[in-house]
């Protein structure tokens, strides 16, 4: 644990889930990370046939494996991890050189983009296993990074990557901290000097530094032109994550400051209703075209945006939220999280779990675009199919989390988590709920021994009223915020939390429209259920909900009387459009008289 932590991780095995999630997390293993074959993955690597960006996928599959692995206790999946590994490490030259490139490529093109997530595959490996091996080898991976970029006589590394001035090579930051913390090694912690201080990331000028003025982010790293524009969303993010990590090596709060600015102008400017963001508008058409911030949550409900949400960026957004999350114990990046699991995320999964929609629509049909994809021993592996099921794999160390002297839940996921606690030895807390379609959630709490300390328990900022009970005790619950509960817990007492549900009417930043949420949950016009989804709709400022069974799976479906008394039947966003075709197309930003 780290001492610059607000919030700790819990190991993945300490979590067990149930219910809808817990589903989908199987589907993702069971068709999707098990069925990759190891050596078509690493077969790049041998070959060195200089692809664009391909080794990103094995270090974007091993990274979500291994913590999934261990929270549901595959052996299945660990074995083919097990095997991944050993045939990447067979690619390893005596330089320590990893790399699907040439070497008169290196370190140009997506060389370190895909250097990158080779790191974190190997670090990810070494967390959940131990294996020398893998420490090893990223160690002297790193260090040949570090021979062929830095400061003069070396390349610049904003002189490298594909198109983004080198914000794309720079997001190399994050493995490179990580392995620092892991080695102690300080020439790891001069280079993410080097990144963060000296070249700040880009080439245009230092994108921390513009966060921190104020930039907004649609126009970080721009030169006015904007056909020329380089604020692409996924690799921008990928940066401000190495950027916490810097915090927490160095201590300087200027850091956490910077990337704190960032993620507030996200939330404001850039992230969508779901929990995604990016789009084609007015401002950034350079490389990348729609998958750059171009004030989308601002022009969320405009037909002439084209929205191009990225599962990459809602996976990247909610591991940005994450690092925030750790560093501040802020429940409100918690929120992010939560929304955008249960509408962005799982939106996004394909029903049978074999892959990922790459870009996500507010309306009309889903399964578009597949920009990006490579055959990888016959499974089709694009760069947010490779990406999606890490947004899974962050949820059992972040569902319920260390705070001081006790514990902080965050998501009201159904399962059992197990933790010690001083104290008190283990702790078993027992989570019943129906959650997000039903309010009320129980959590049973199991000390070993009997012993005072802290449960804290996220009160959603969007729940107006809440309900806290222990033994019969109210306590307060404030909406943003936790509510801490402290006292001598016994074993088998109860806490009881109910939220409000209640369906809100959310106006559209910009233009007639508006949407409908209940809880966490974006609600949605679905061809399934009958009417023209795109129907101009009087809506009431808070409409009365009947929760109702259609004839589909959904997490949740209500029946609503708009504001002439007409019913009107909505469903959660993640389960609208499922068919993947026109016979469920659907609408979220609803046409308002």
């Amino acid at each position: 644990m780290h001492p610059a932590d607000r919030l700790h991780a819990l190991p993945p095995e300490a979590v067990r889930f149930r219910g809808a999630v817990d589903e989908r997390i199987r589907l993702s293993r069971e068709r999707h990370l098990r069925v990759l074959d190891p050596q078509a993955l690493t077969a790049w690597f041998r070959e060195r046939p200089d692809p664009f960006a391909c080794g990103e996928f094995w270090g974007k599959t091993v990274r979500a494996a291994c913590p999934l692995y261990r929270h549901a206790g595959d052996a299945e999946l660990r074995e083919r991890v097990w095997a991944m590994v050993d045939a990447l490490l067979a690619t390893q030259d005596a330089d320590g050189c990893i790399s699907t490139q040439s070497r008169a490529r290196q370190p140009l093109g997506s060389d370190l983009w895909e250097r990158k997530y080779v790191l974190l595959g190997l670090l990810a490996w070494y967390e959940a296993e131990g294996d020398a091996r893998a420490l090893d080898a990223a160690l002297r991976l790193a260090d040949h990074v570090l021979s062929l970029v830095g400061p003069a006589p070396r390349r610049r590394i904003v002189d490298t990557g594909w198109a983004f001035a080198g914000i794309e090579s720079s997001s190399i930051l994050e493995p490179i901290l990580r392995l620092h913390r892991l080695t102690g090694a300080a020439r790891l912690l001069d280079f993410a000097r080097y990144i963060v201080e000296d070249e700040g990331a880009c080439g245009r000028g230092s994108i921390f530094a513009a966060a921190l003025a104020g930039v907004l982010p649609r126009d970080i790293g721009g030169n006015g032109y904007p056909a020329q524009s380089i604020a692409k969303a996924y690799e921008s993010m990928s940066c401000f994550e190495g950027l916490v990590e810097y915090h927490r090596a160095t201590g300087e709060r200027r850091w956490l400051d910077a990337a704190i600015a960032y993620h507030h102008a996200l939330r404001e400017r850039e992230i969508t209703i779901i929990g995604s963001g990016g789009g084609e508008g007015l401002y950034n058409r350079g490389p990348g075209t729609g998958e750059q911030w171009n004030d989308t949550a601002l022009d969320q409900a405009d037909p002439a945006l084209r929205l191009q949400m990225e599962t990459c960026v809602t996976v990247t957004w909610m591991k940005l939220c994450l690092q925030l999350l750790r560093a501040t114990g802020d429940p409100r990046y918690a929120d992010d999280i939560e929304e955008s699991l249960h509408n962005a995320l799982m939106g996004a999964q394909r029903p049978d779990g074999s892959a990922w929609d790459y870009f996500q629509t507010l309306c009309g049909t889903r399964g578009g675009a597949d920009n990006f994809a490579s055959d990888v021993g016959g499974f089709r592996l694009s760069c947010c199919t490779a990406n999606g099921p890490m947004g899974y794999a962050i949820l059992p160390g972040m569902a319920v989390m260390r705070r001081g002297d006790g514990l902080a839940v965050n998501l009201y996921l159904p399962g059992t988590v197990q933790a010690d606690v001083p104290g008190a030895g283990a702790v078993r807390l027992d989570i019943d709920t129906g959650y997000p379609a039903d309010g009320r959630i129980a959590l049973a709490v199991r000390p070993q021994h009997a012993a005072r300390f802290t449960i804290a328990l996220r009160i959603p900022g969007w729940s107006a009223s809440s309900a806290l009970r222990v033994g019969g005790e109210s306590f307060p619950a404030q909406a943003g915020t936790y509510a801490v509960i402290e006292r001598e817990w016994r074993p088998g007492e109860r806490i009881e939390l109910e939220l409000d549900l209640a369906v809100r009417r959310i106006a559209a930043p910009r233009g007639a429209c508006a949407a409908l949420r209940r809880g966490p949950l974006v609600l949605a016009r679905d061809l399934r259920l009958g009417g023209d989804p795109d129907a101009v709709v009087r809506l009431s400022q808070r409409p009365e909900a009947t929760m109702i069974i259609p004839g589909f799976p959904v997490q949740a479906a209500c029946r609503i009387a708009d504001a002439d008394g007409r019913a009107l039947d909505l469903i959660d966003y993640a389960s609208a459009g499922r068919t993947w075709g026109s016979d469920s197309r659907l609408r979220v930003w609803l046409p308002s008289a």
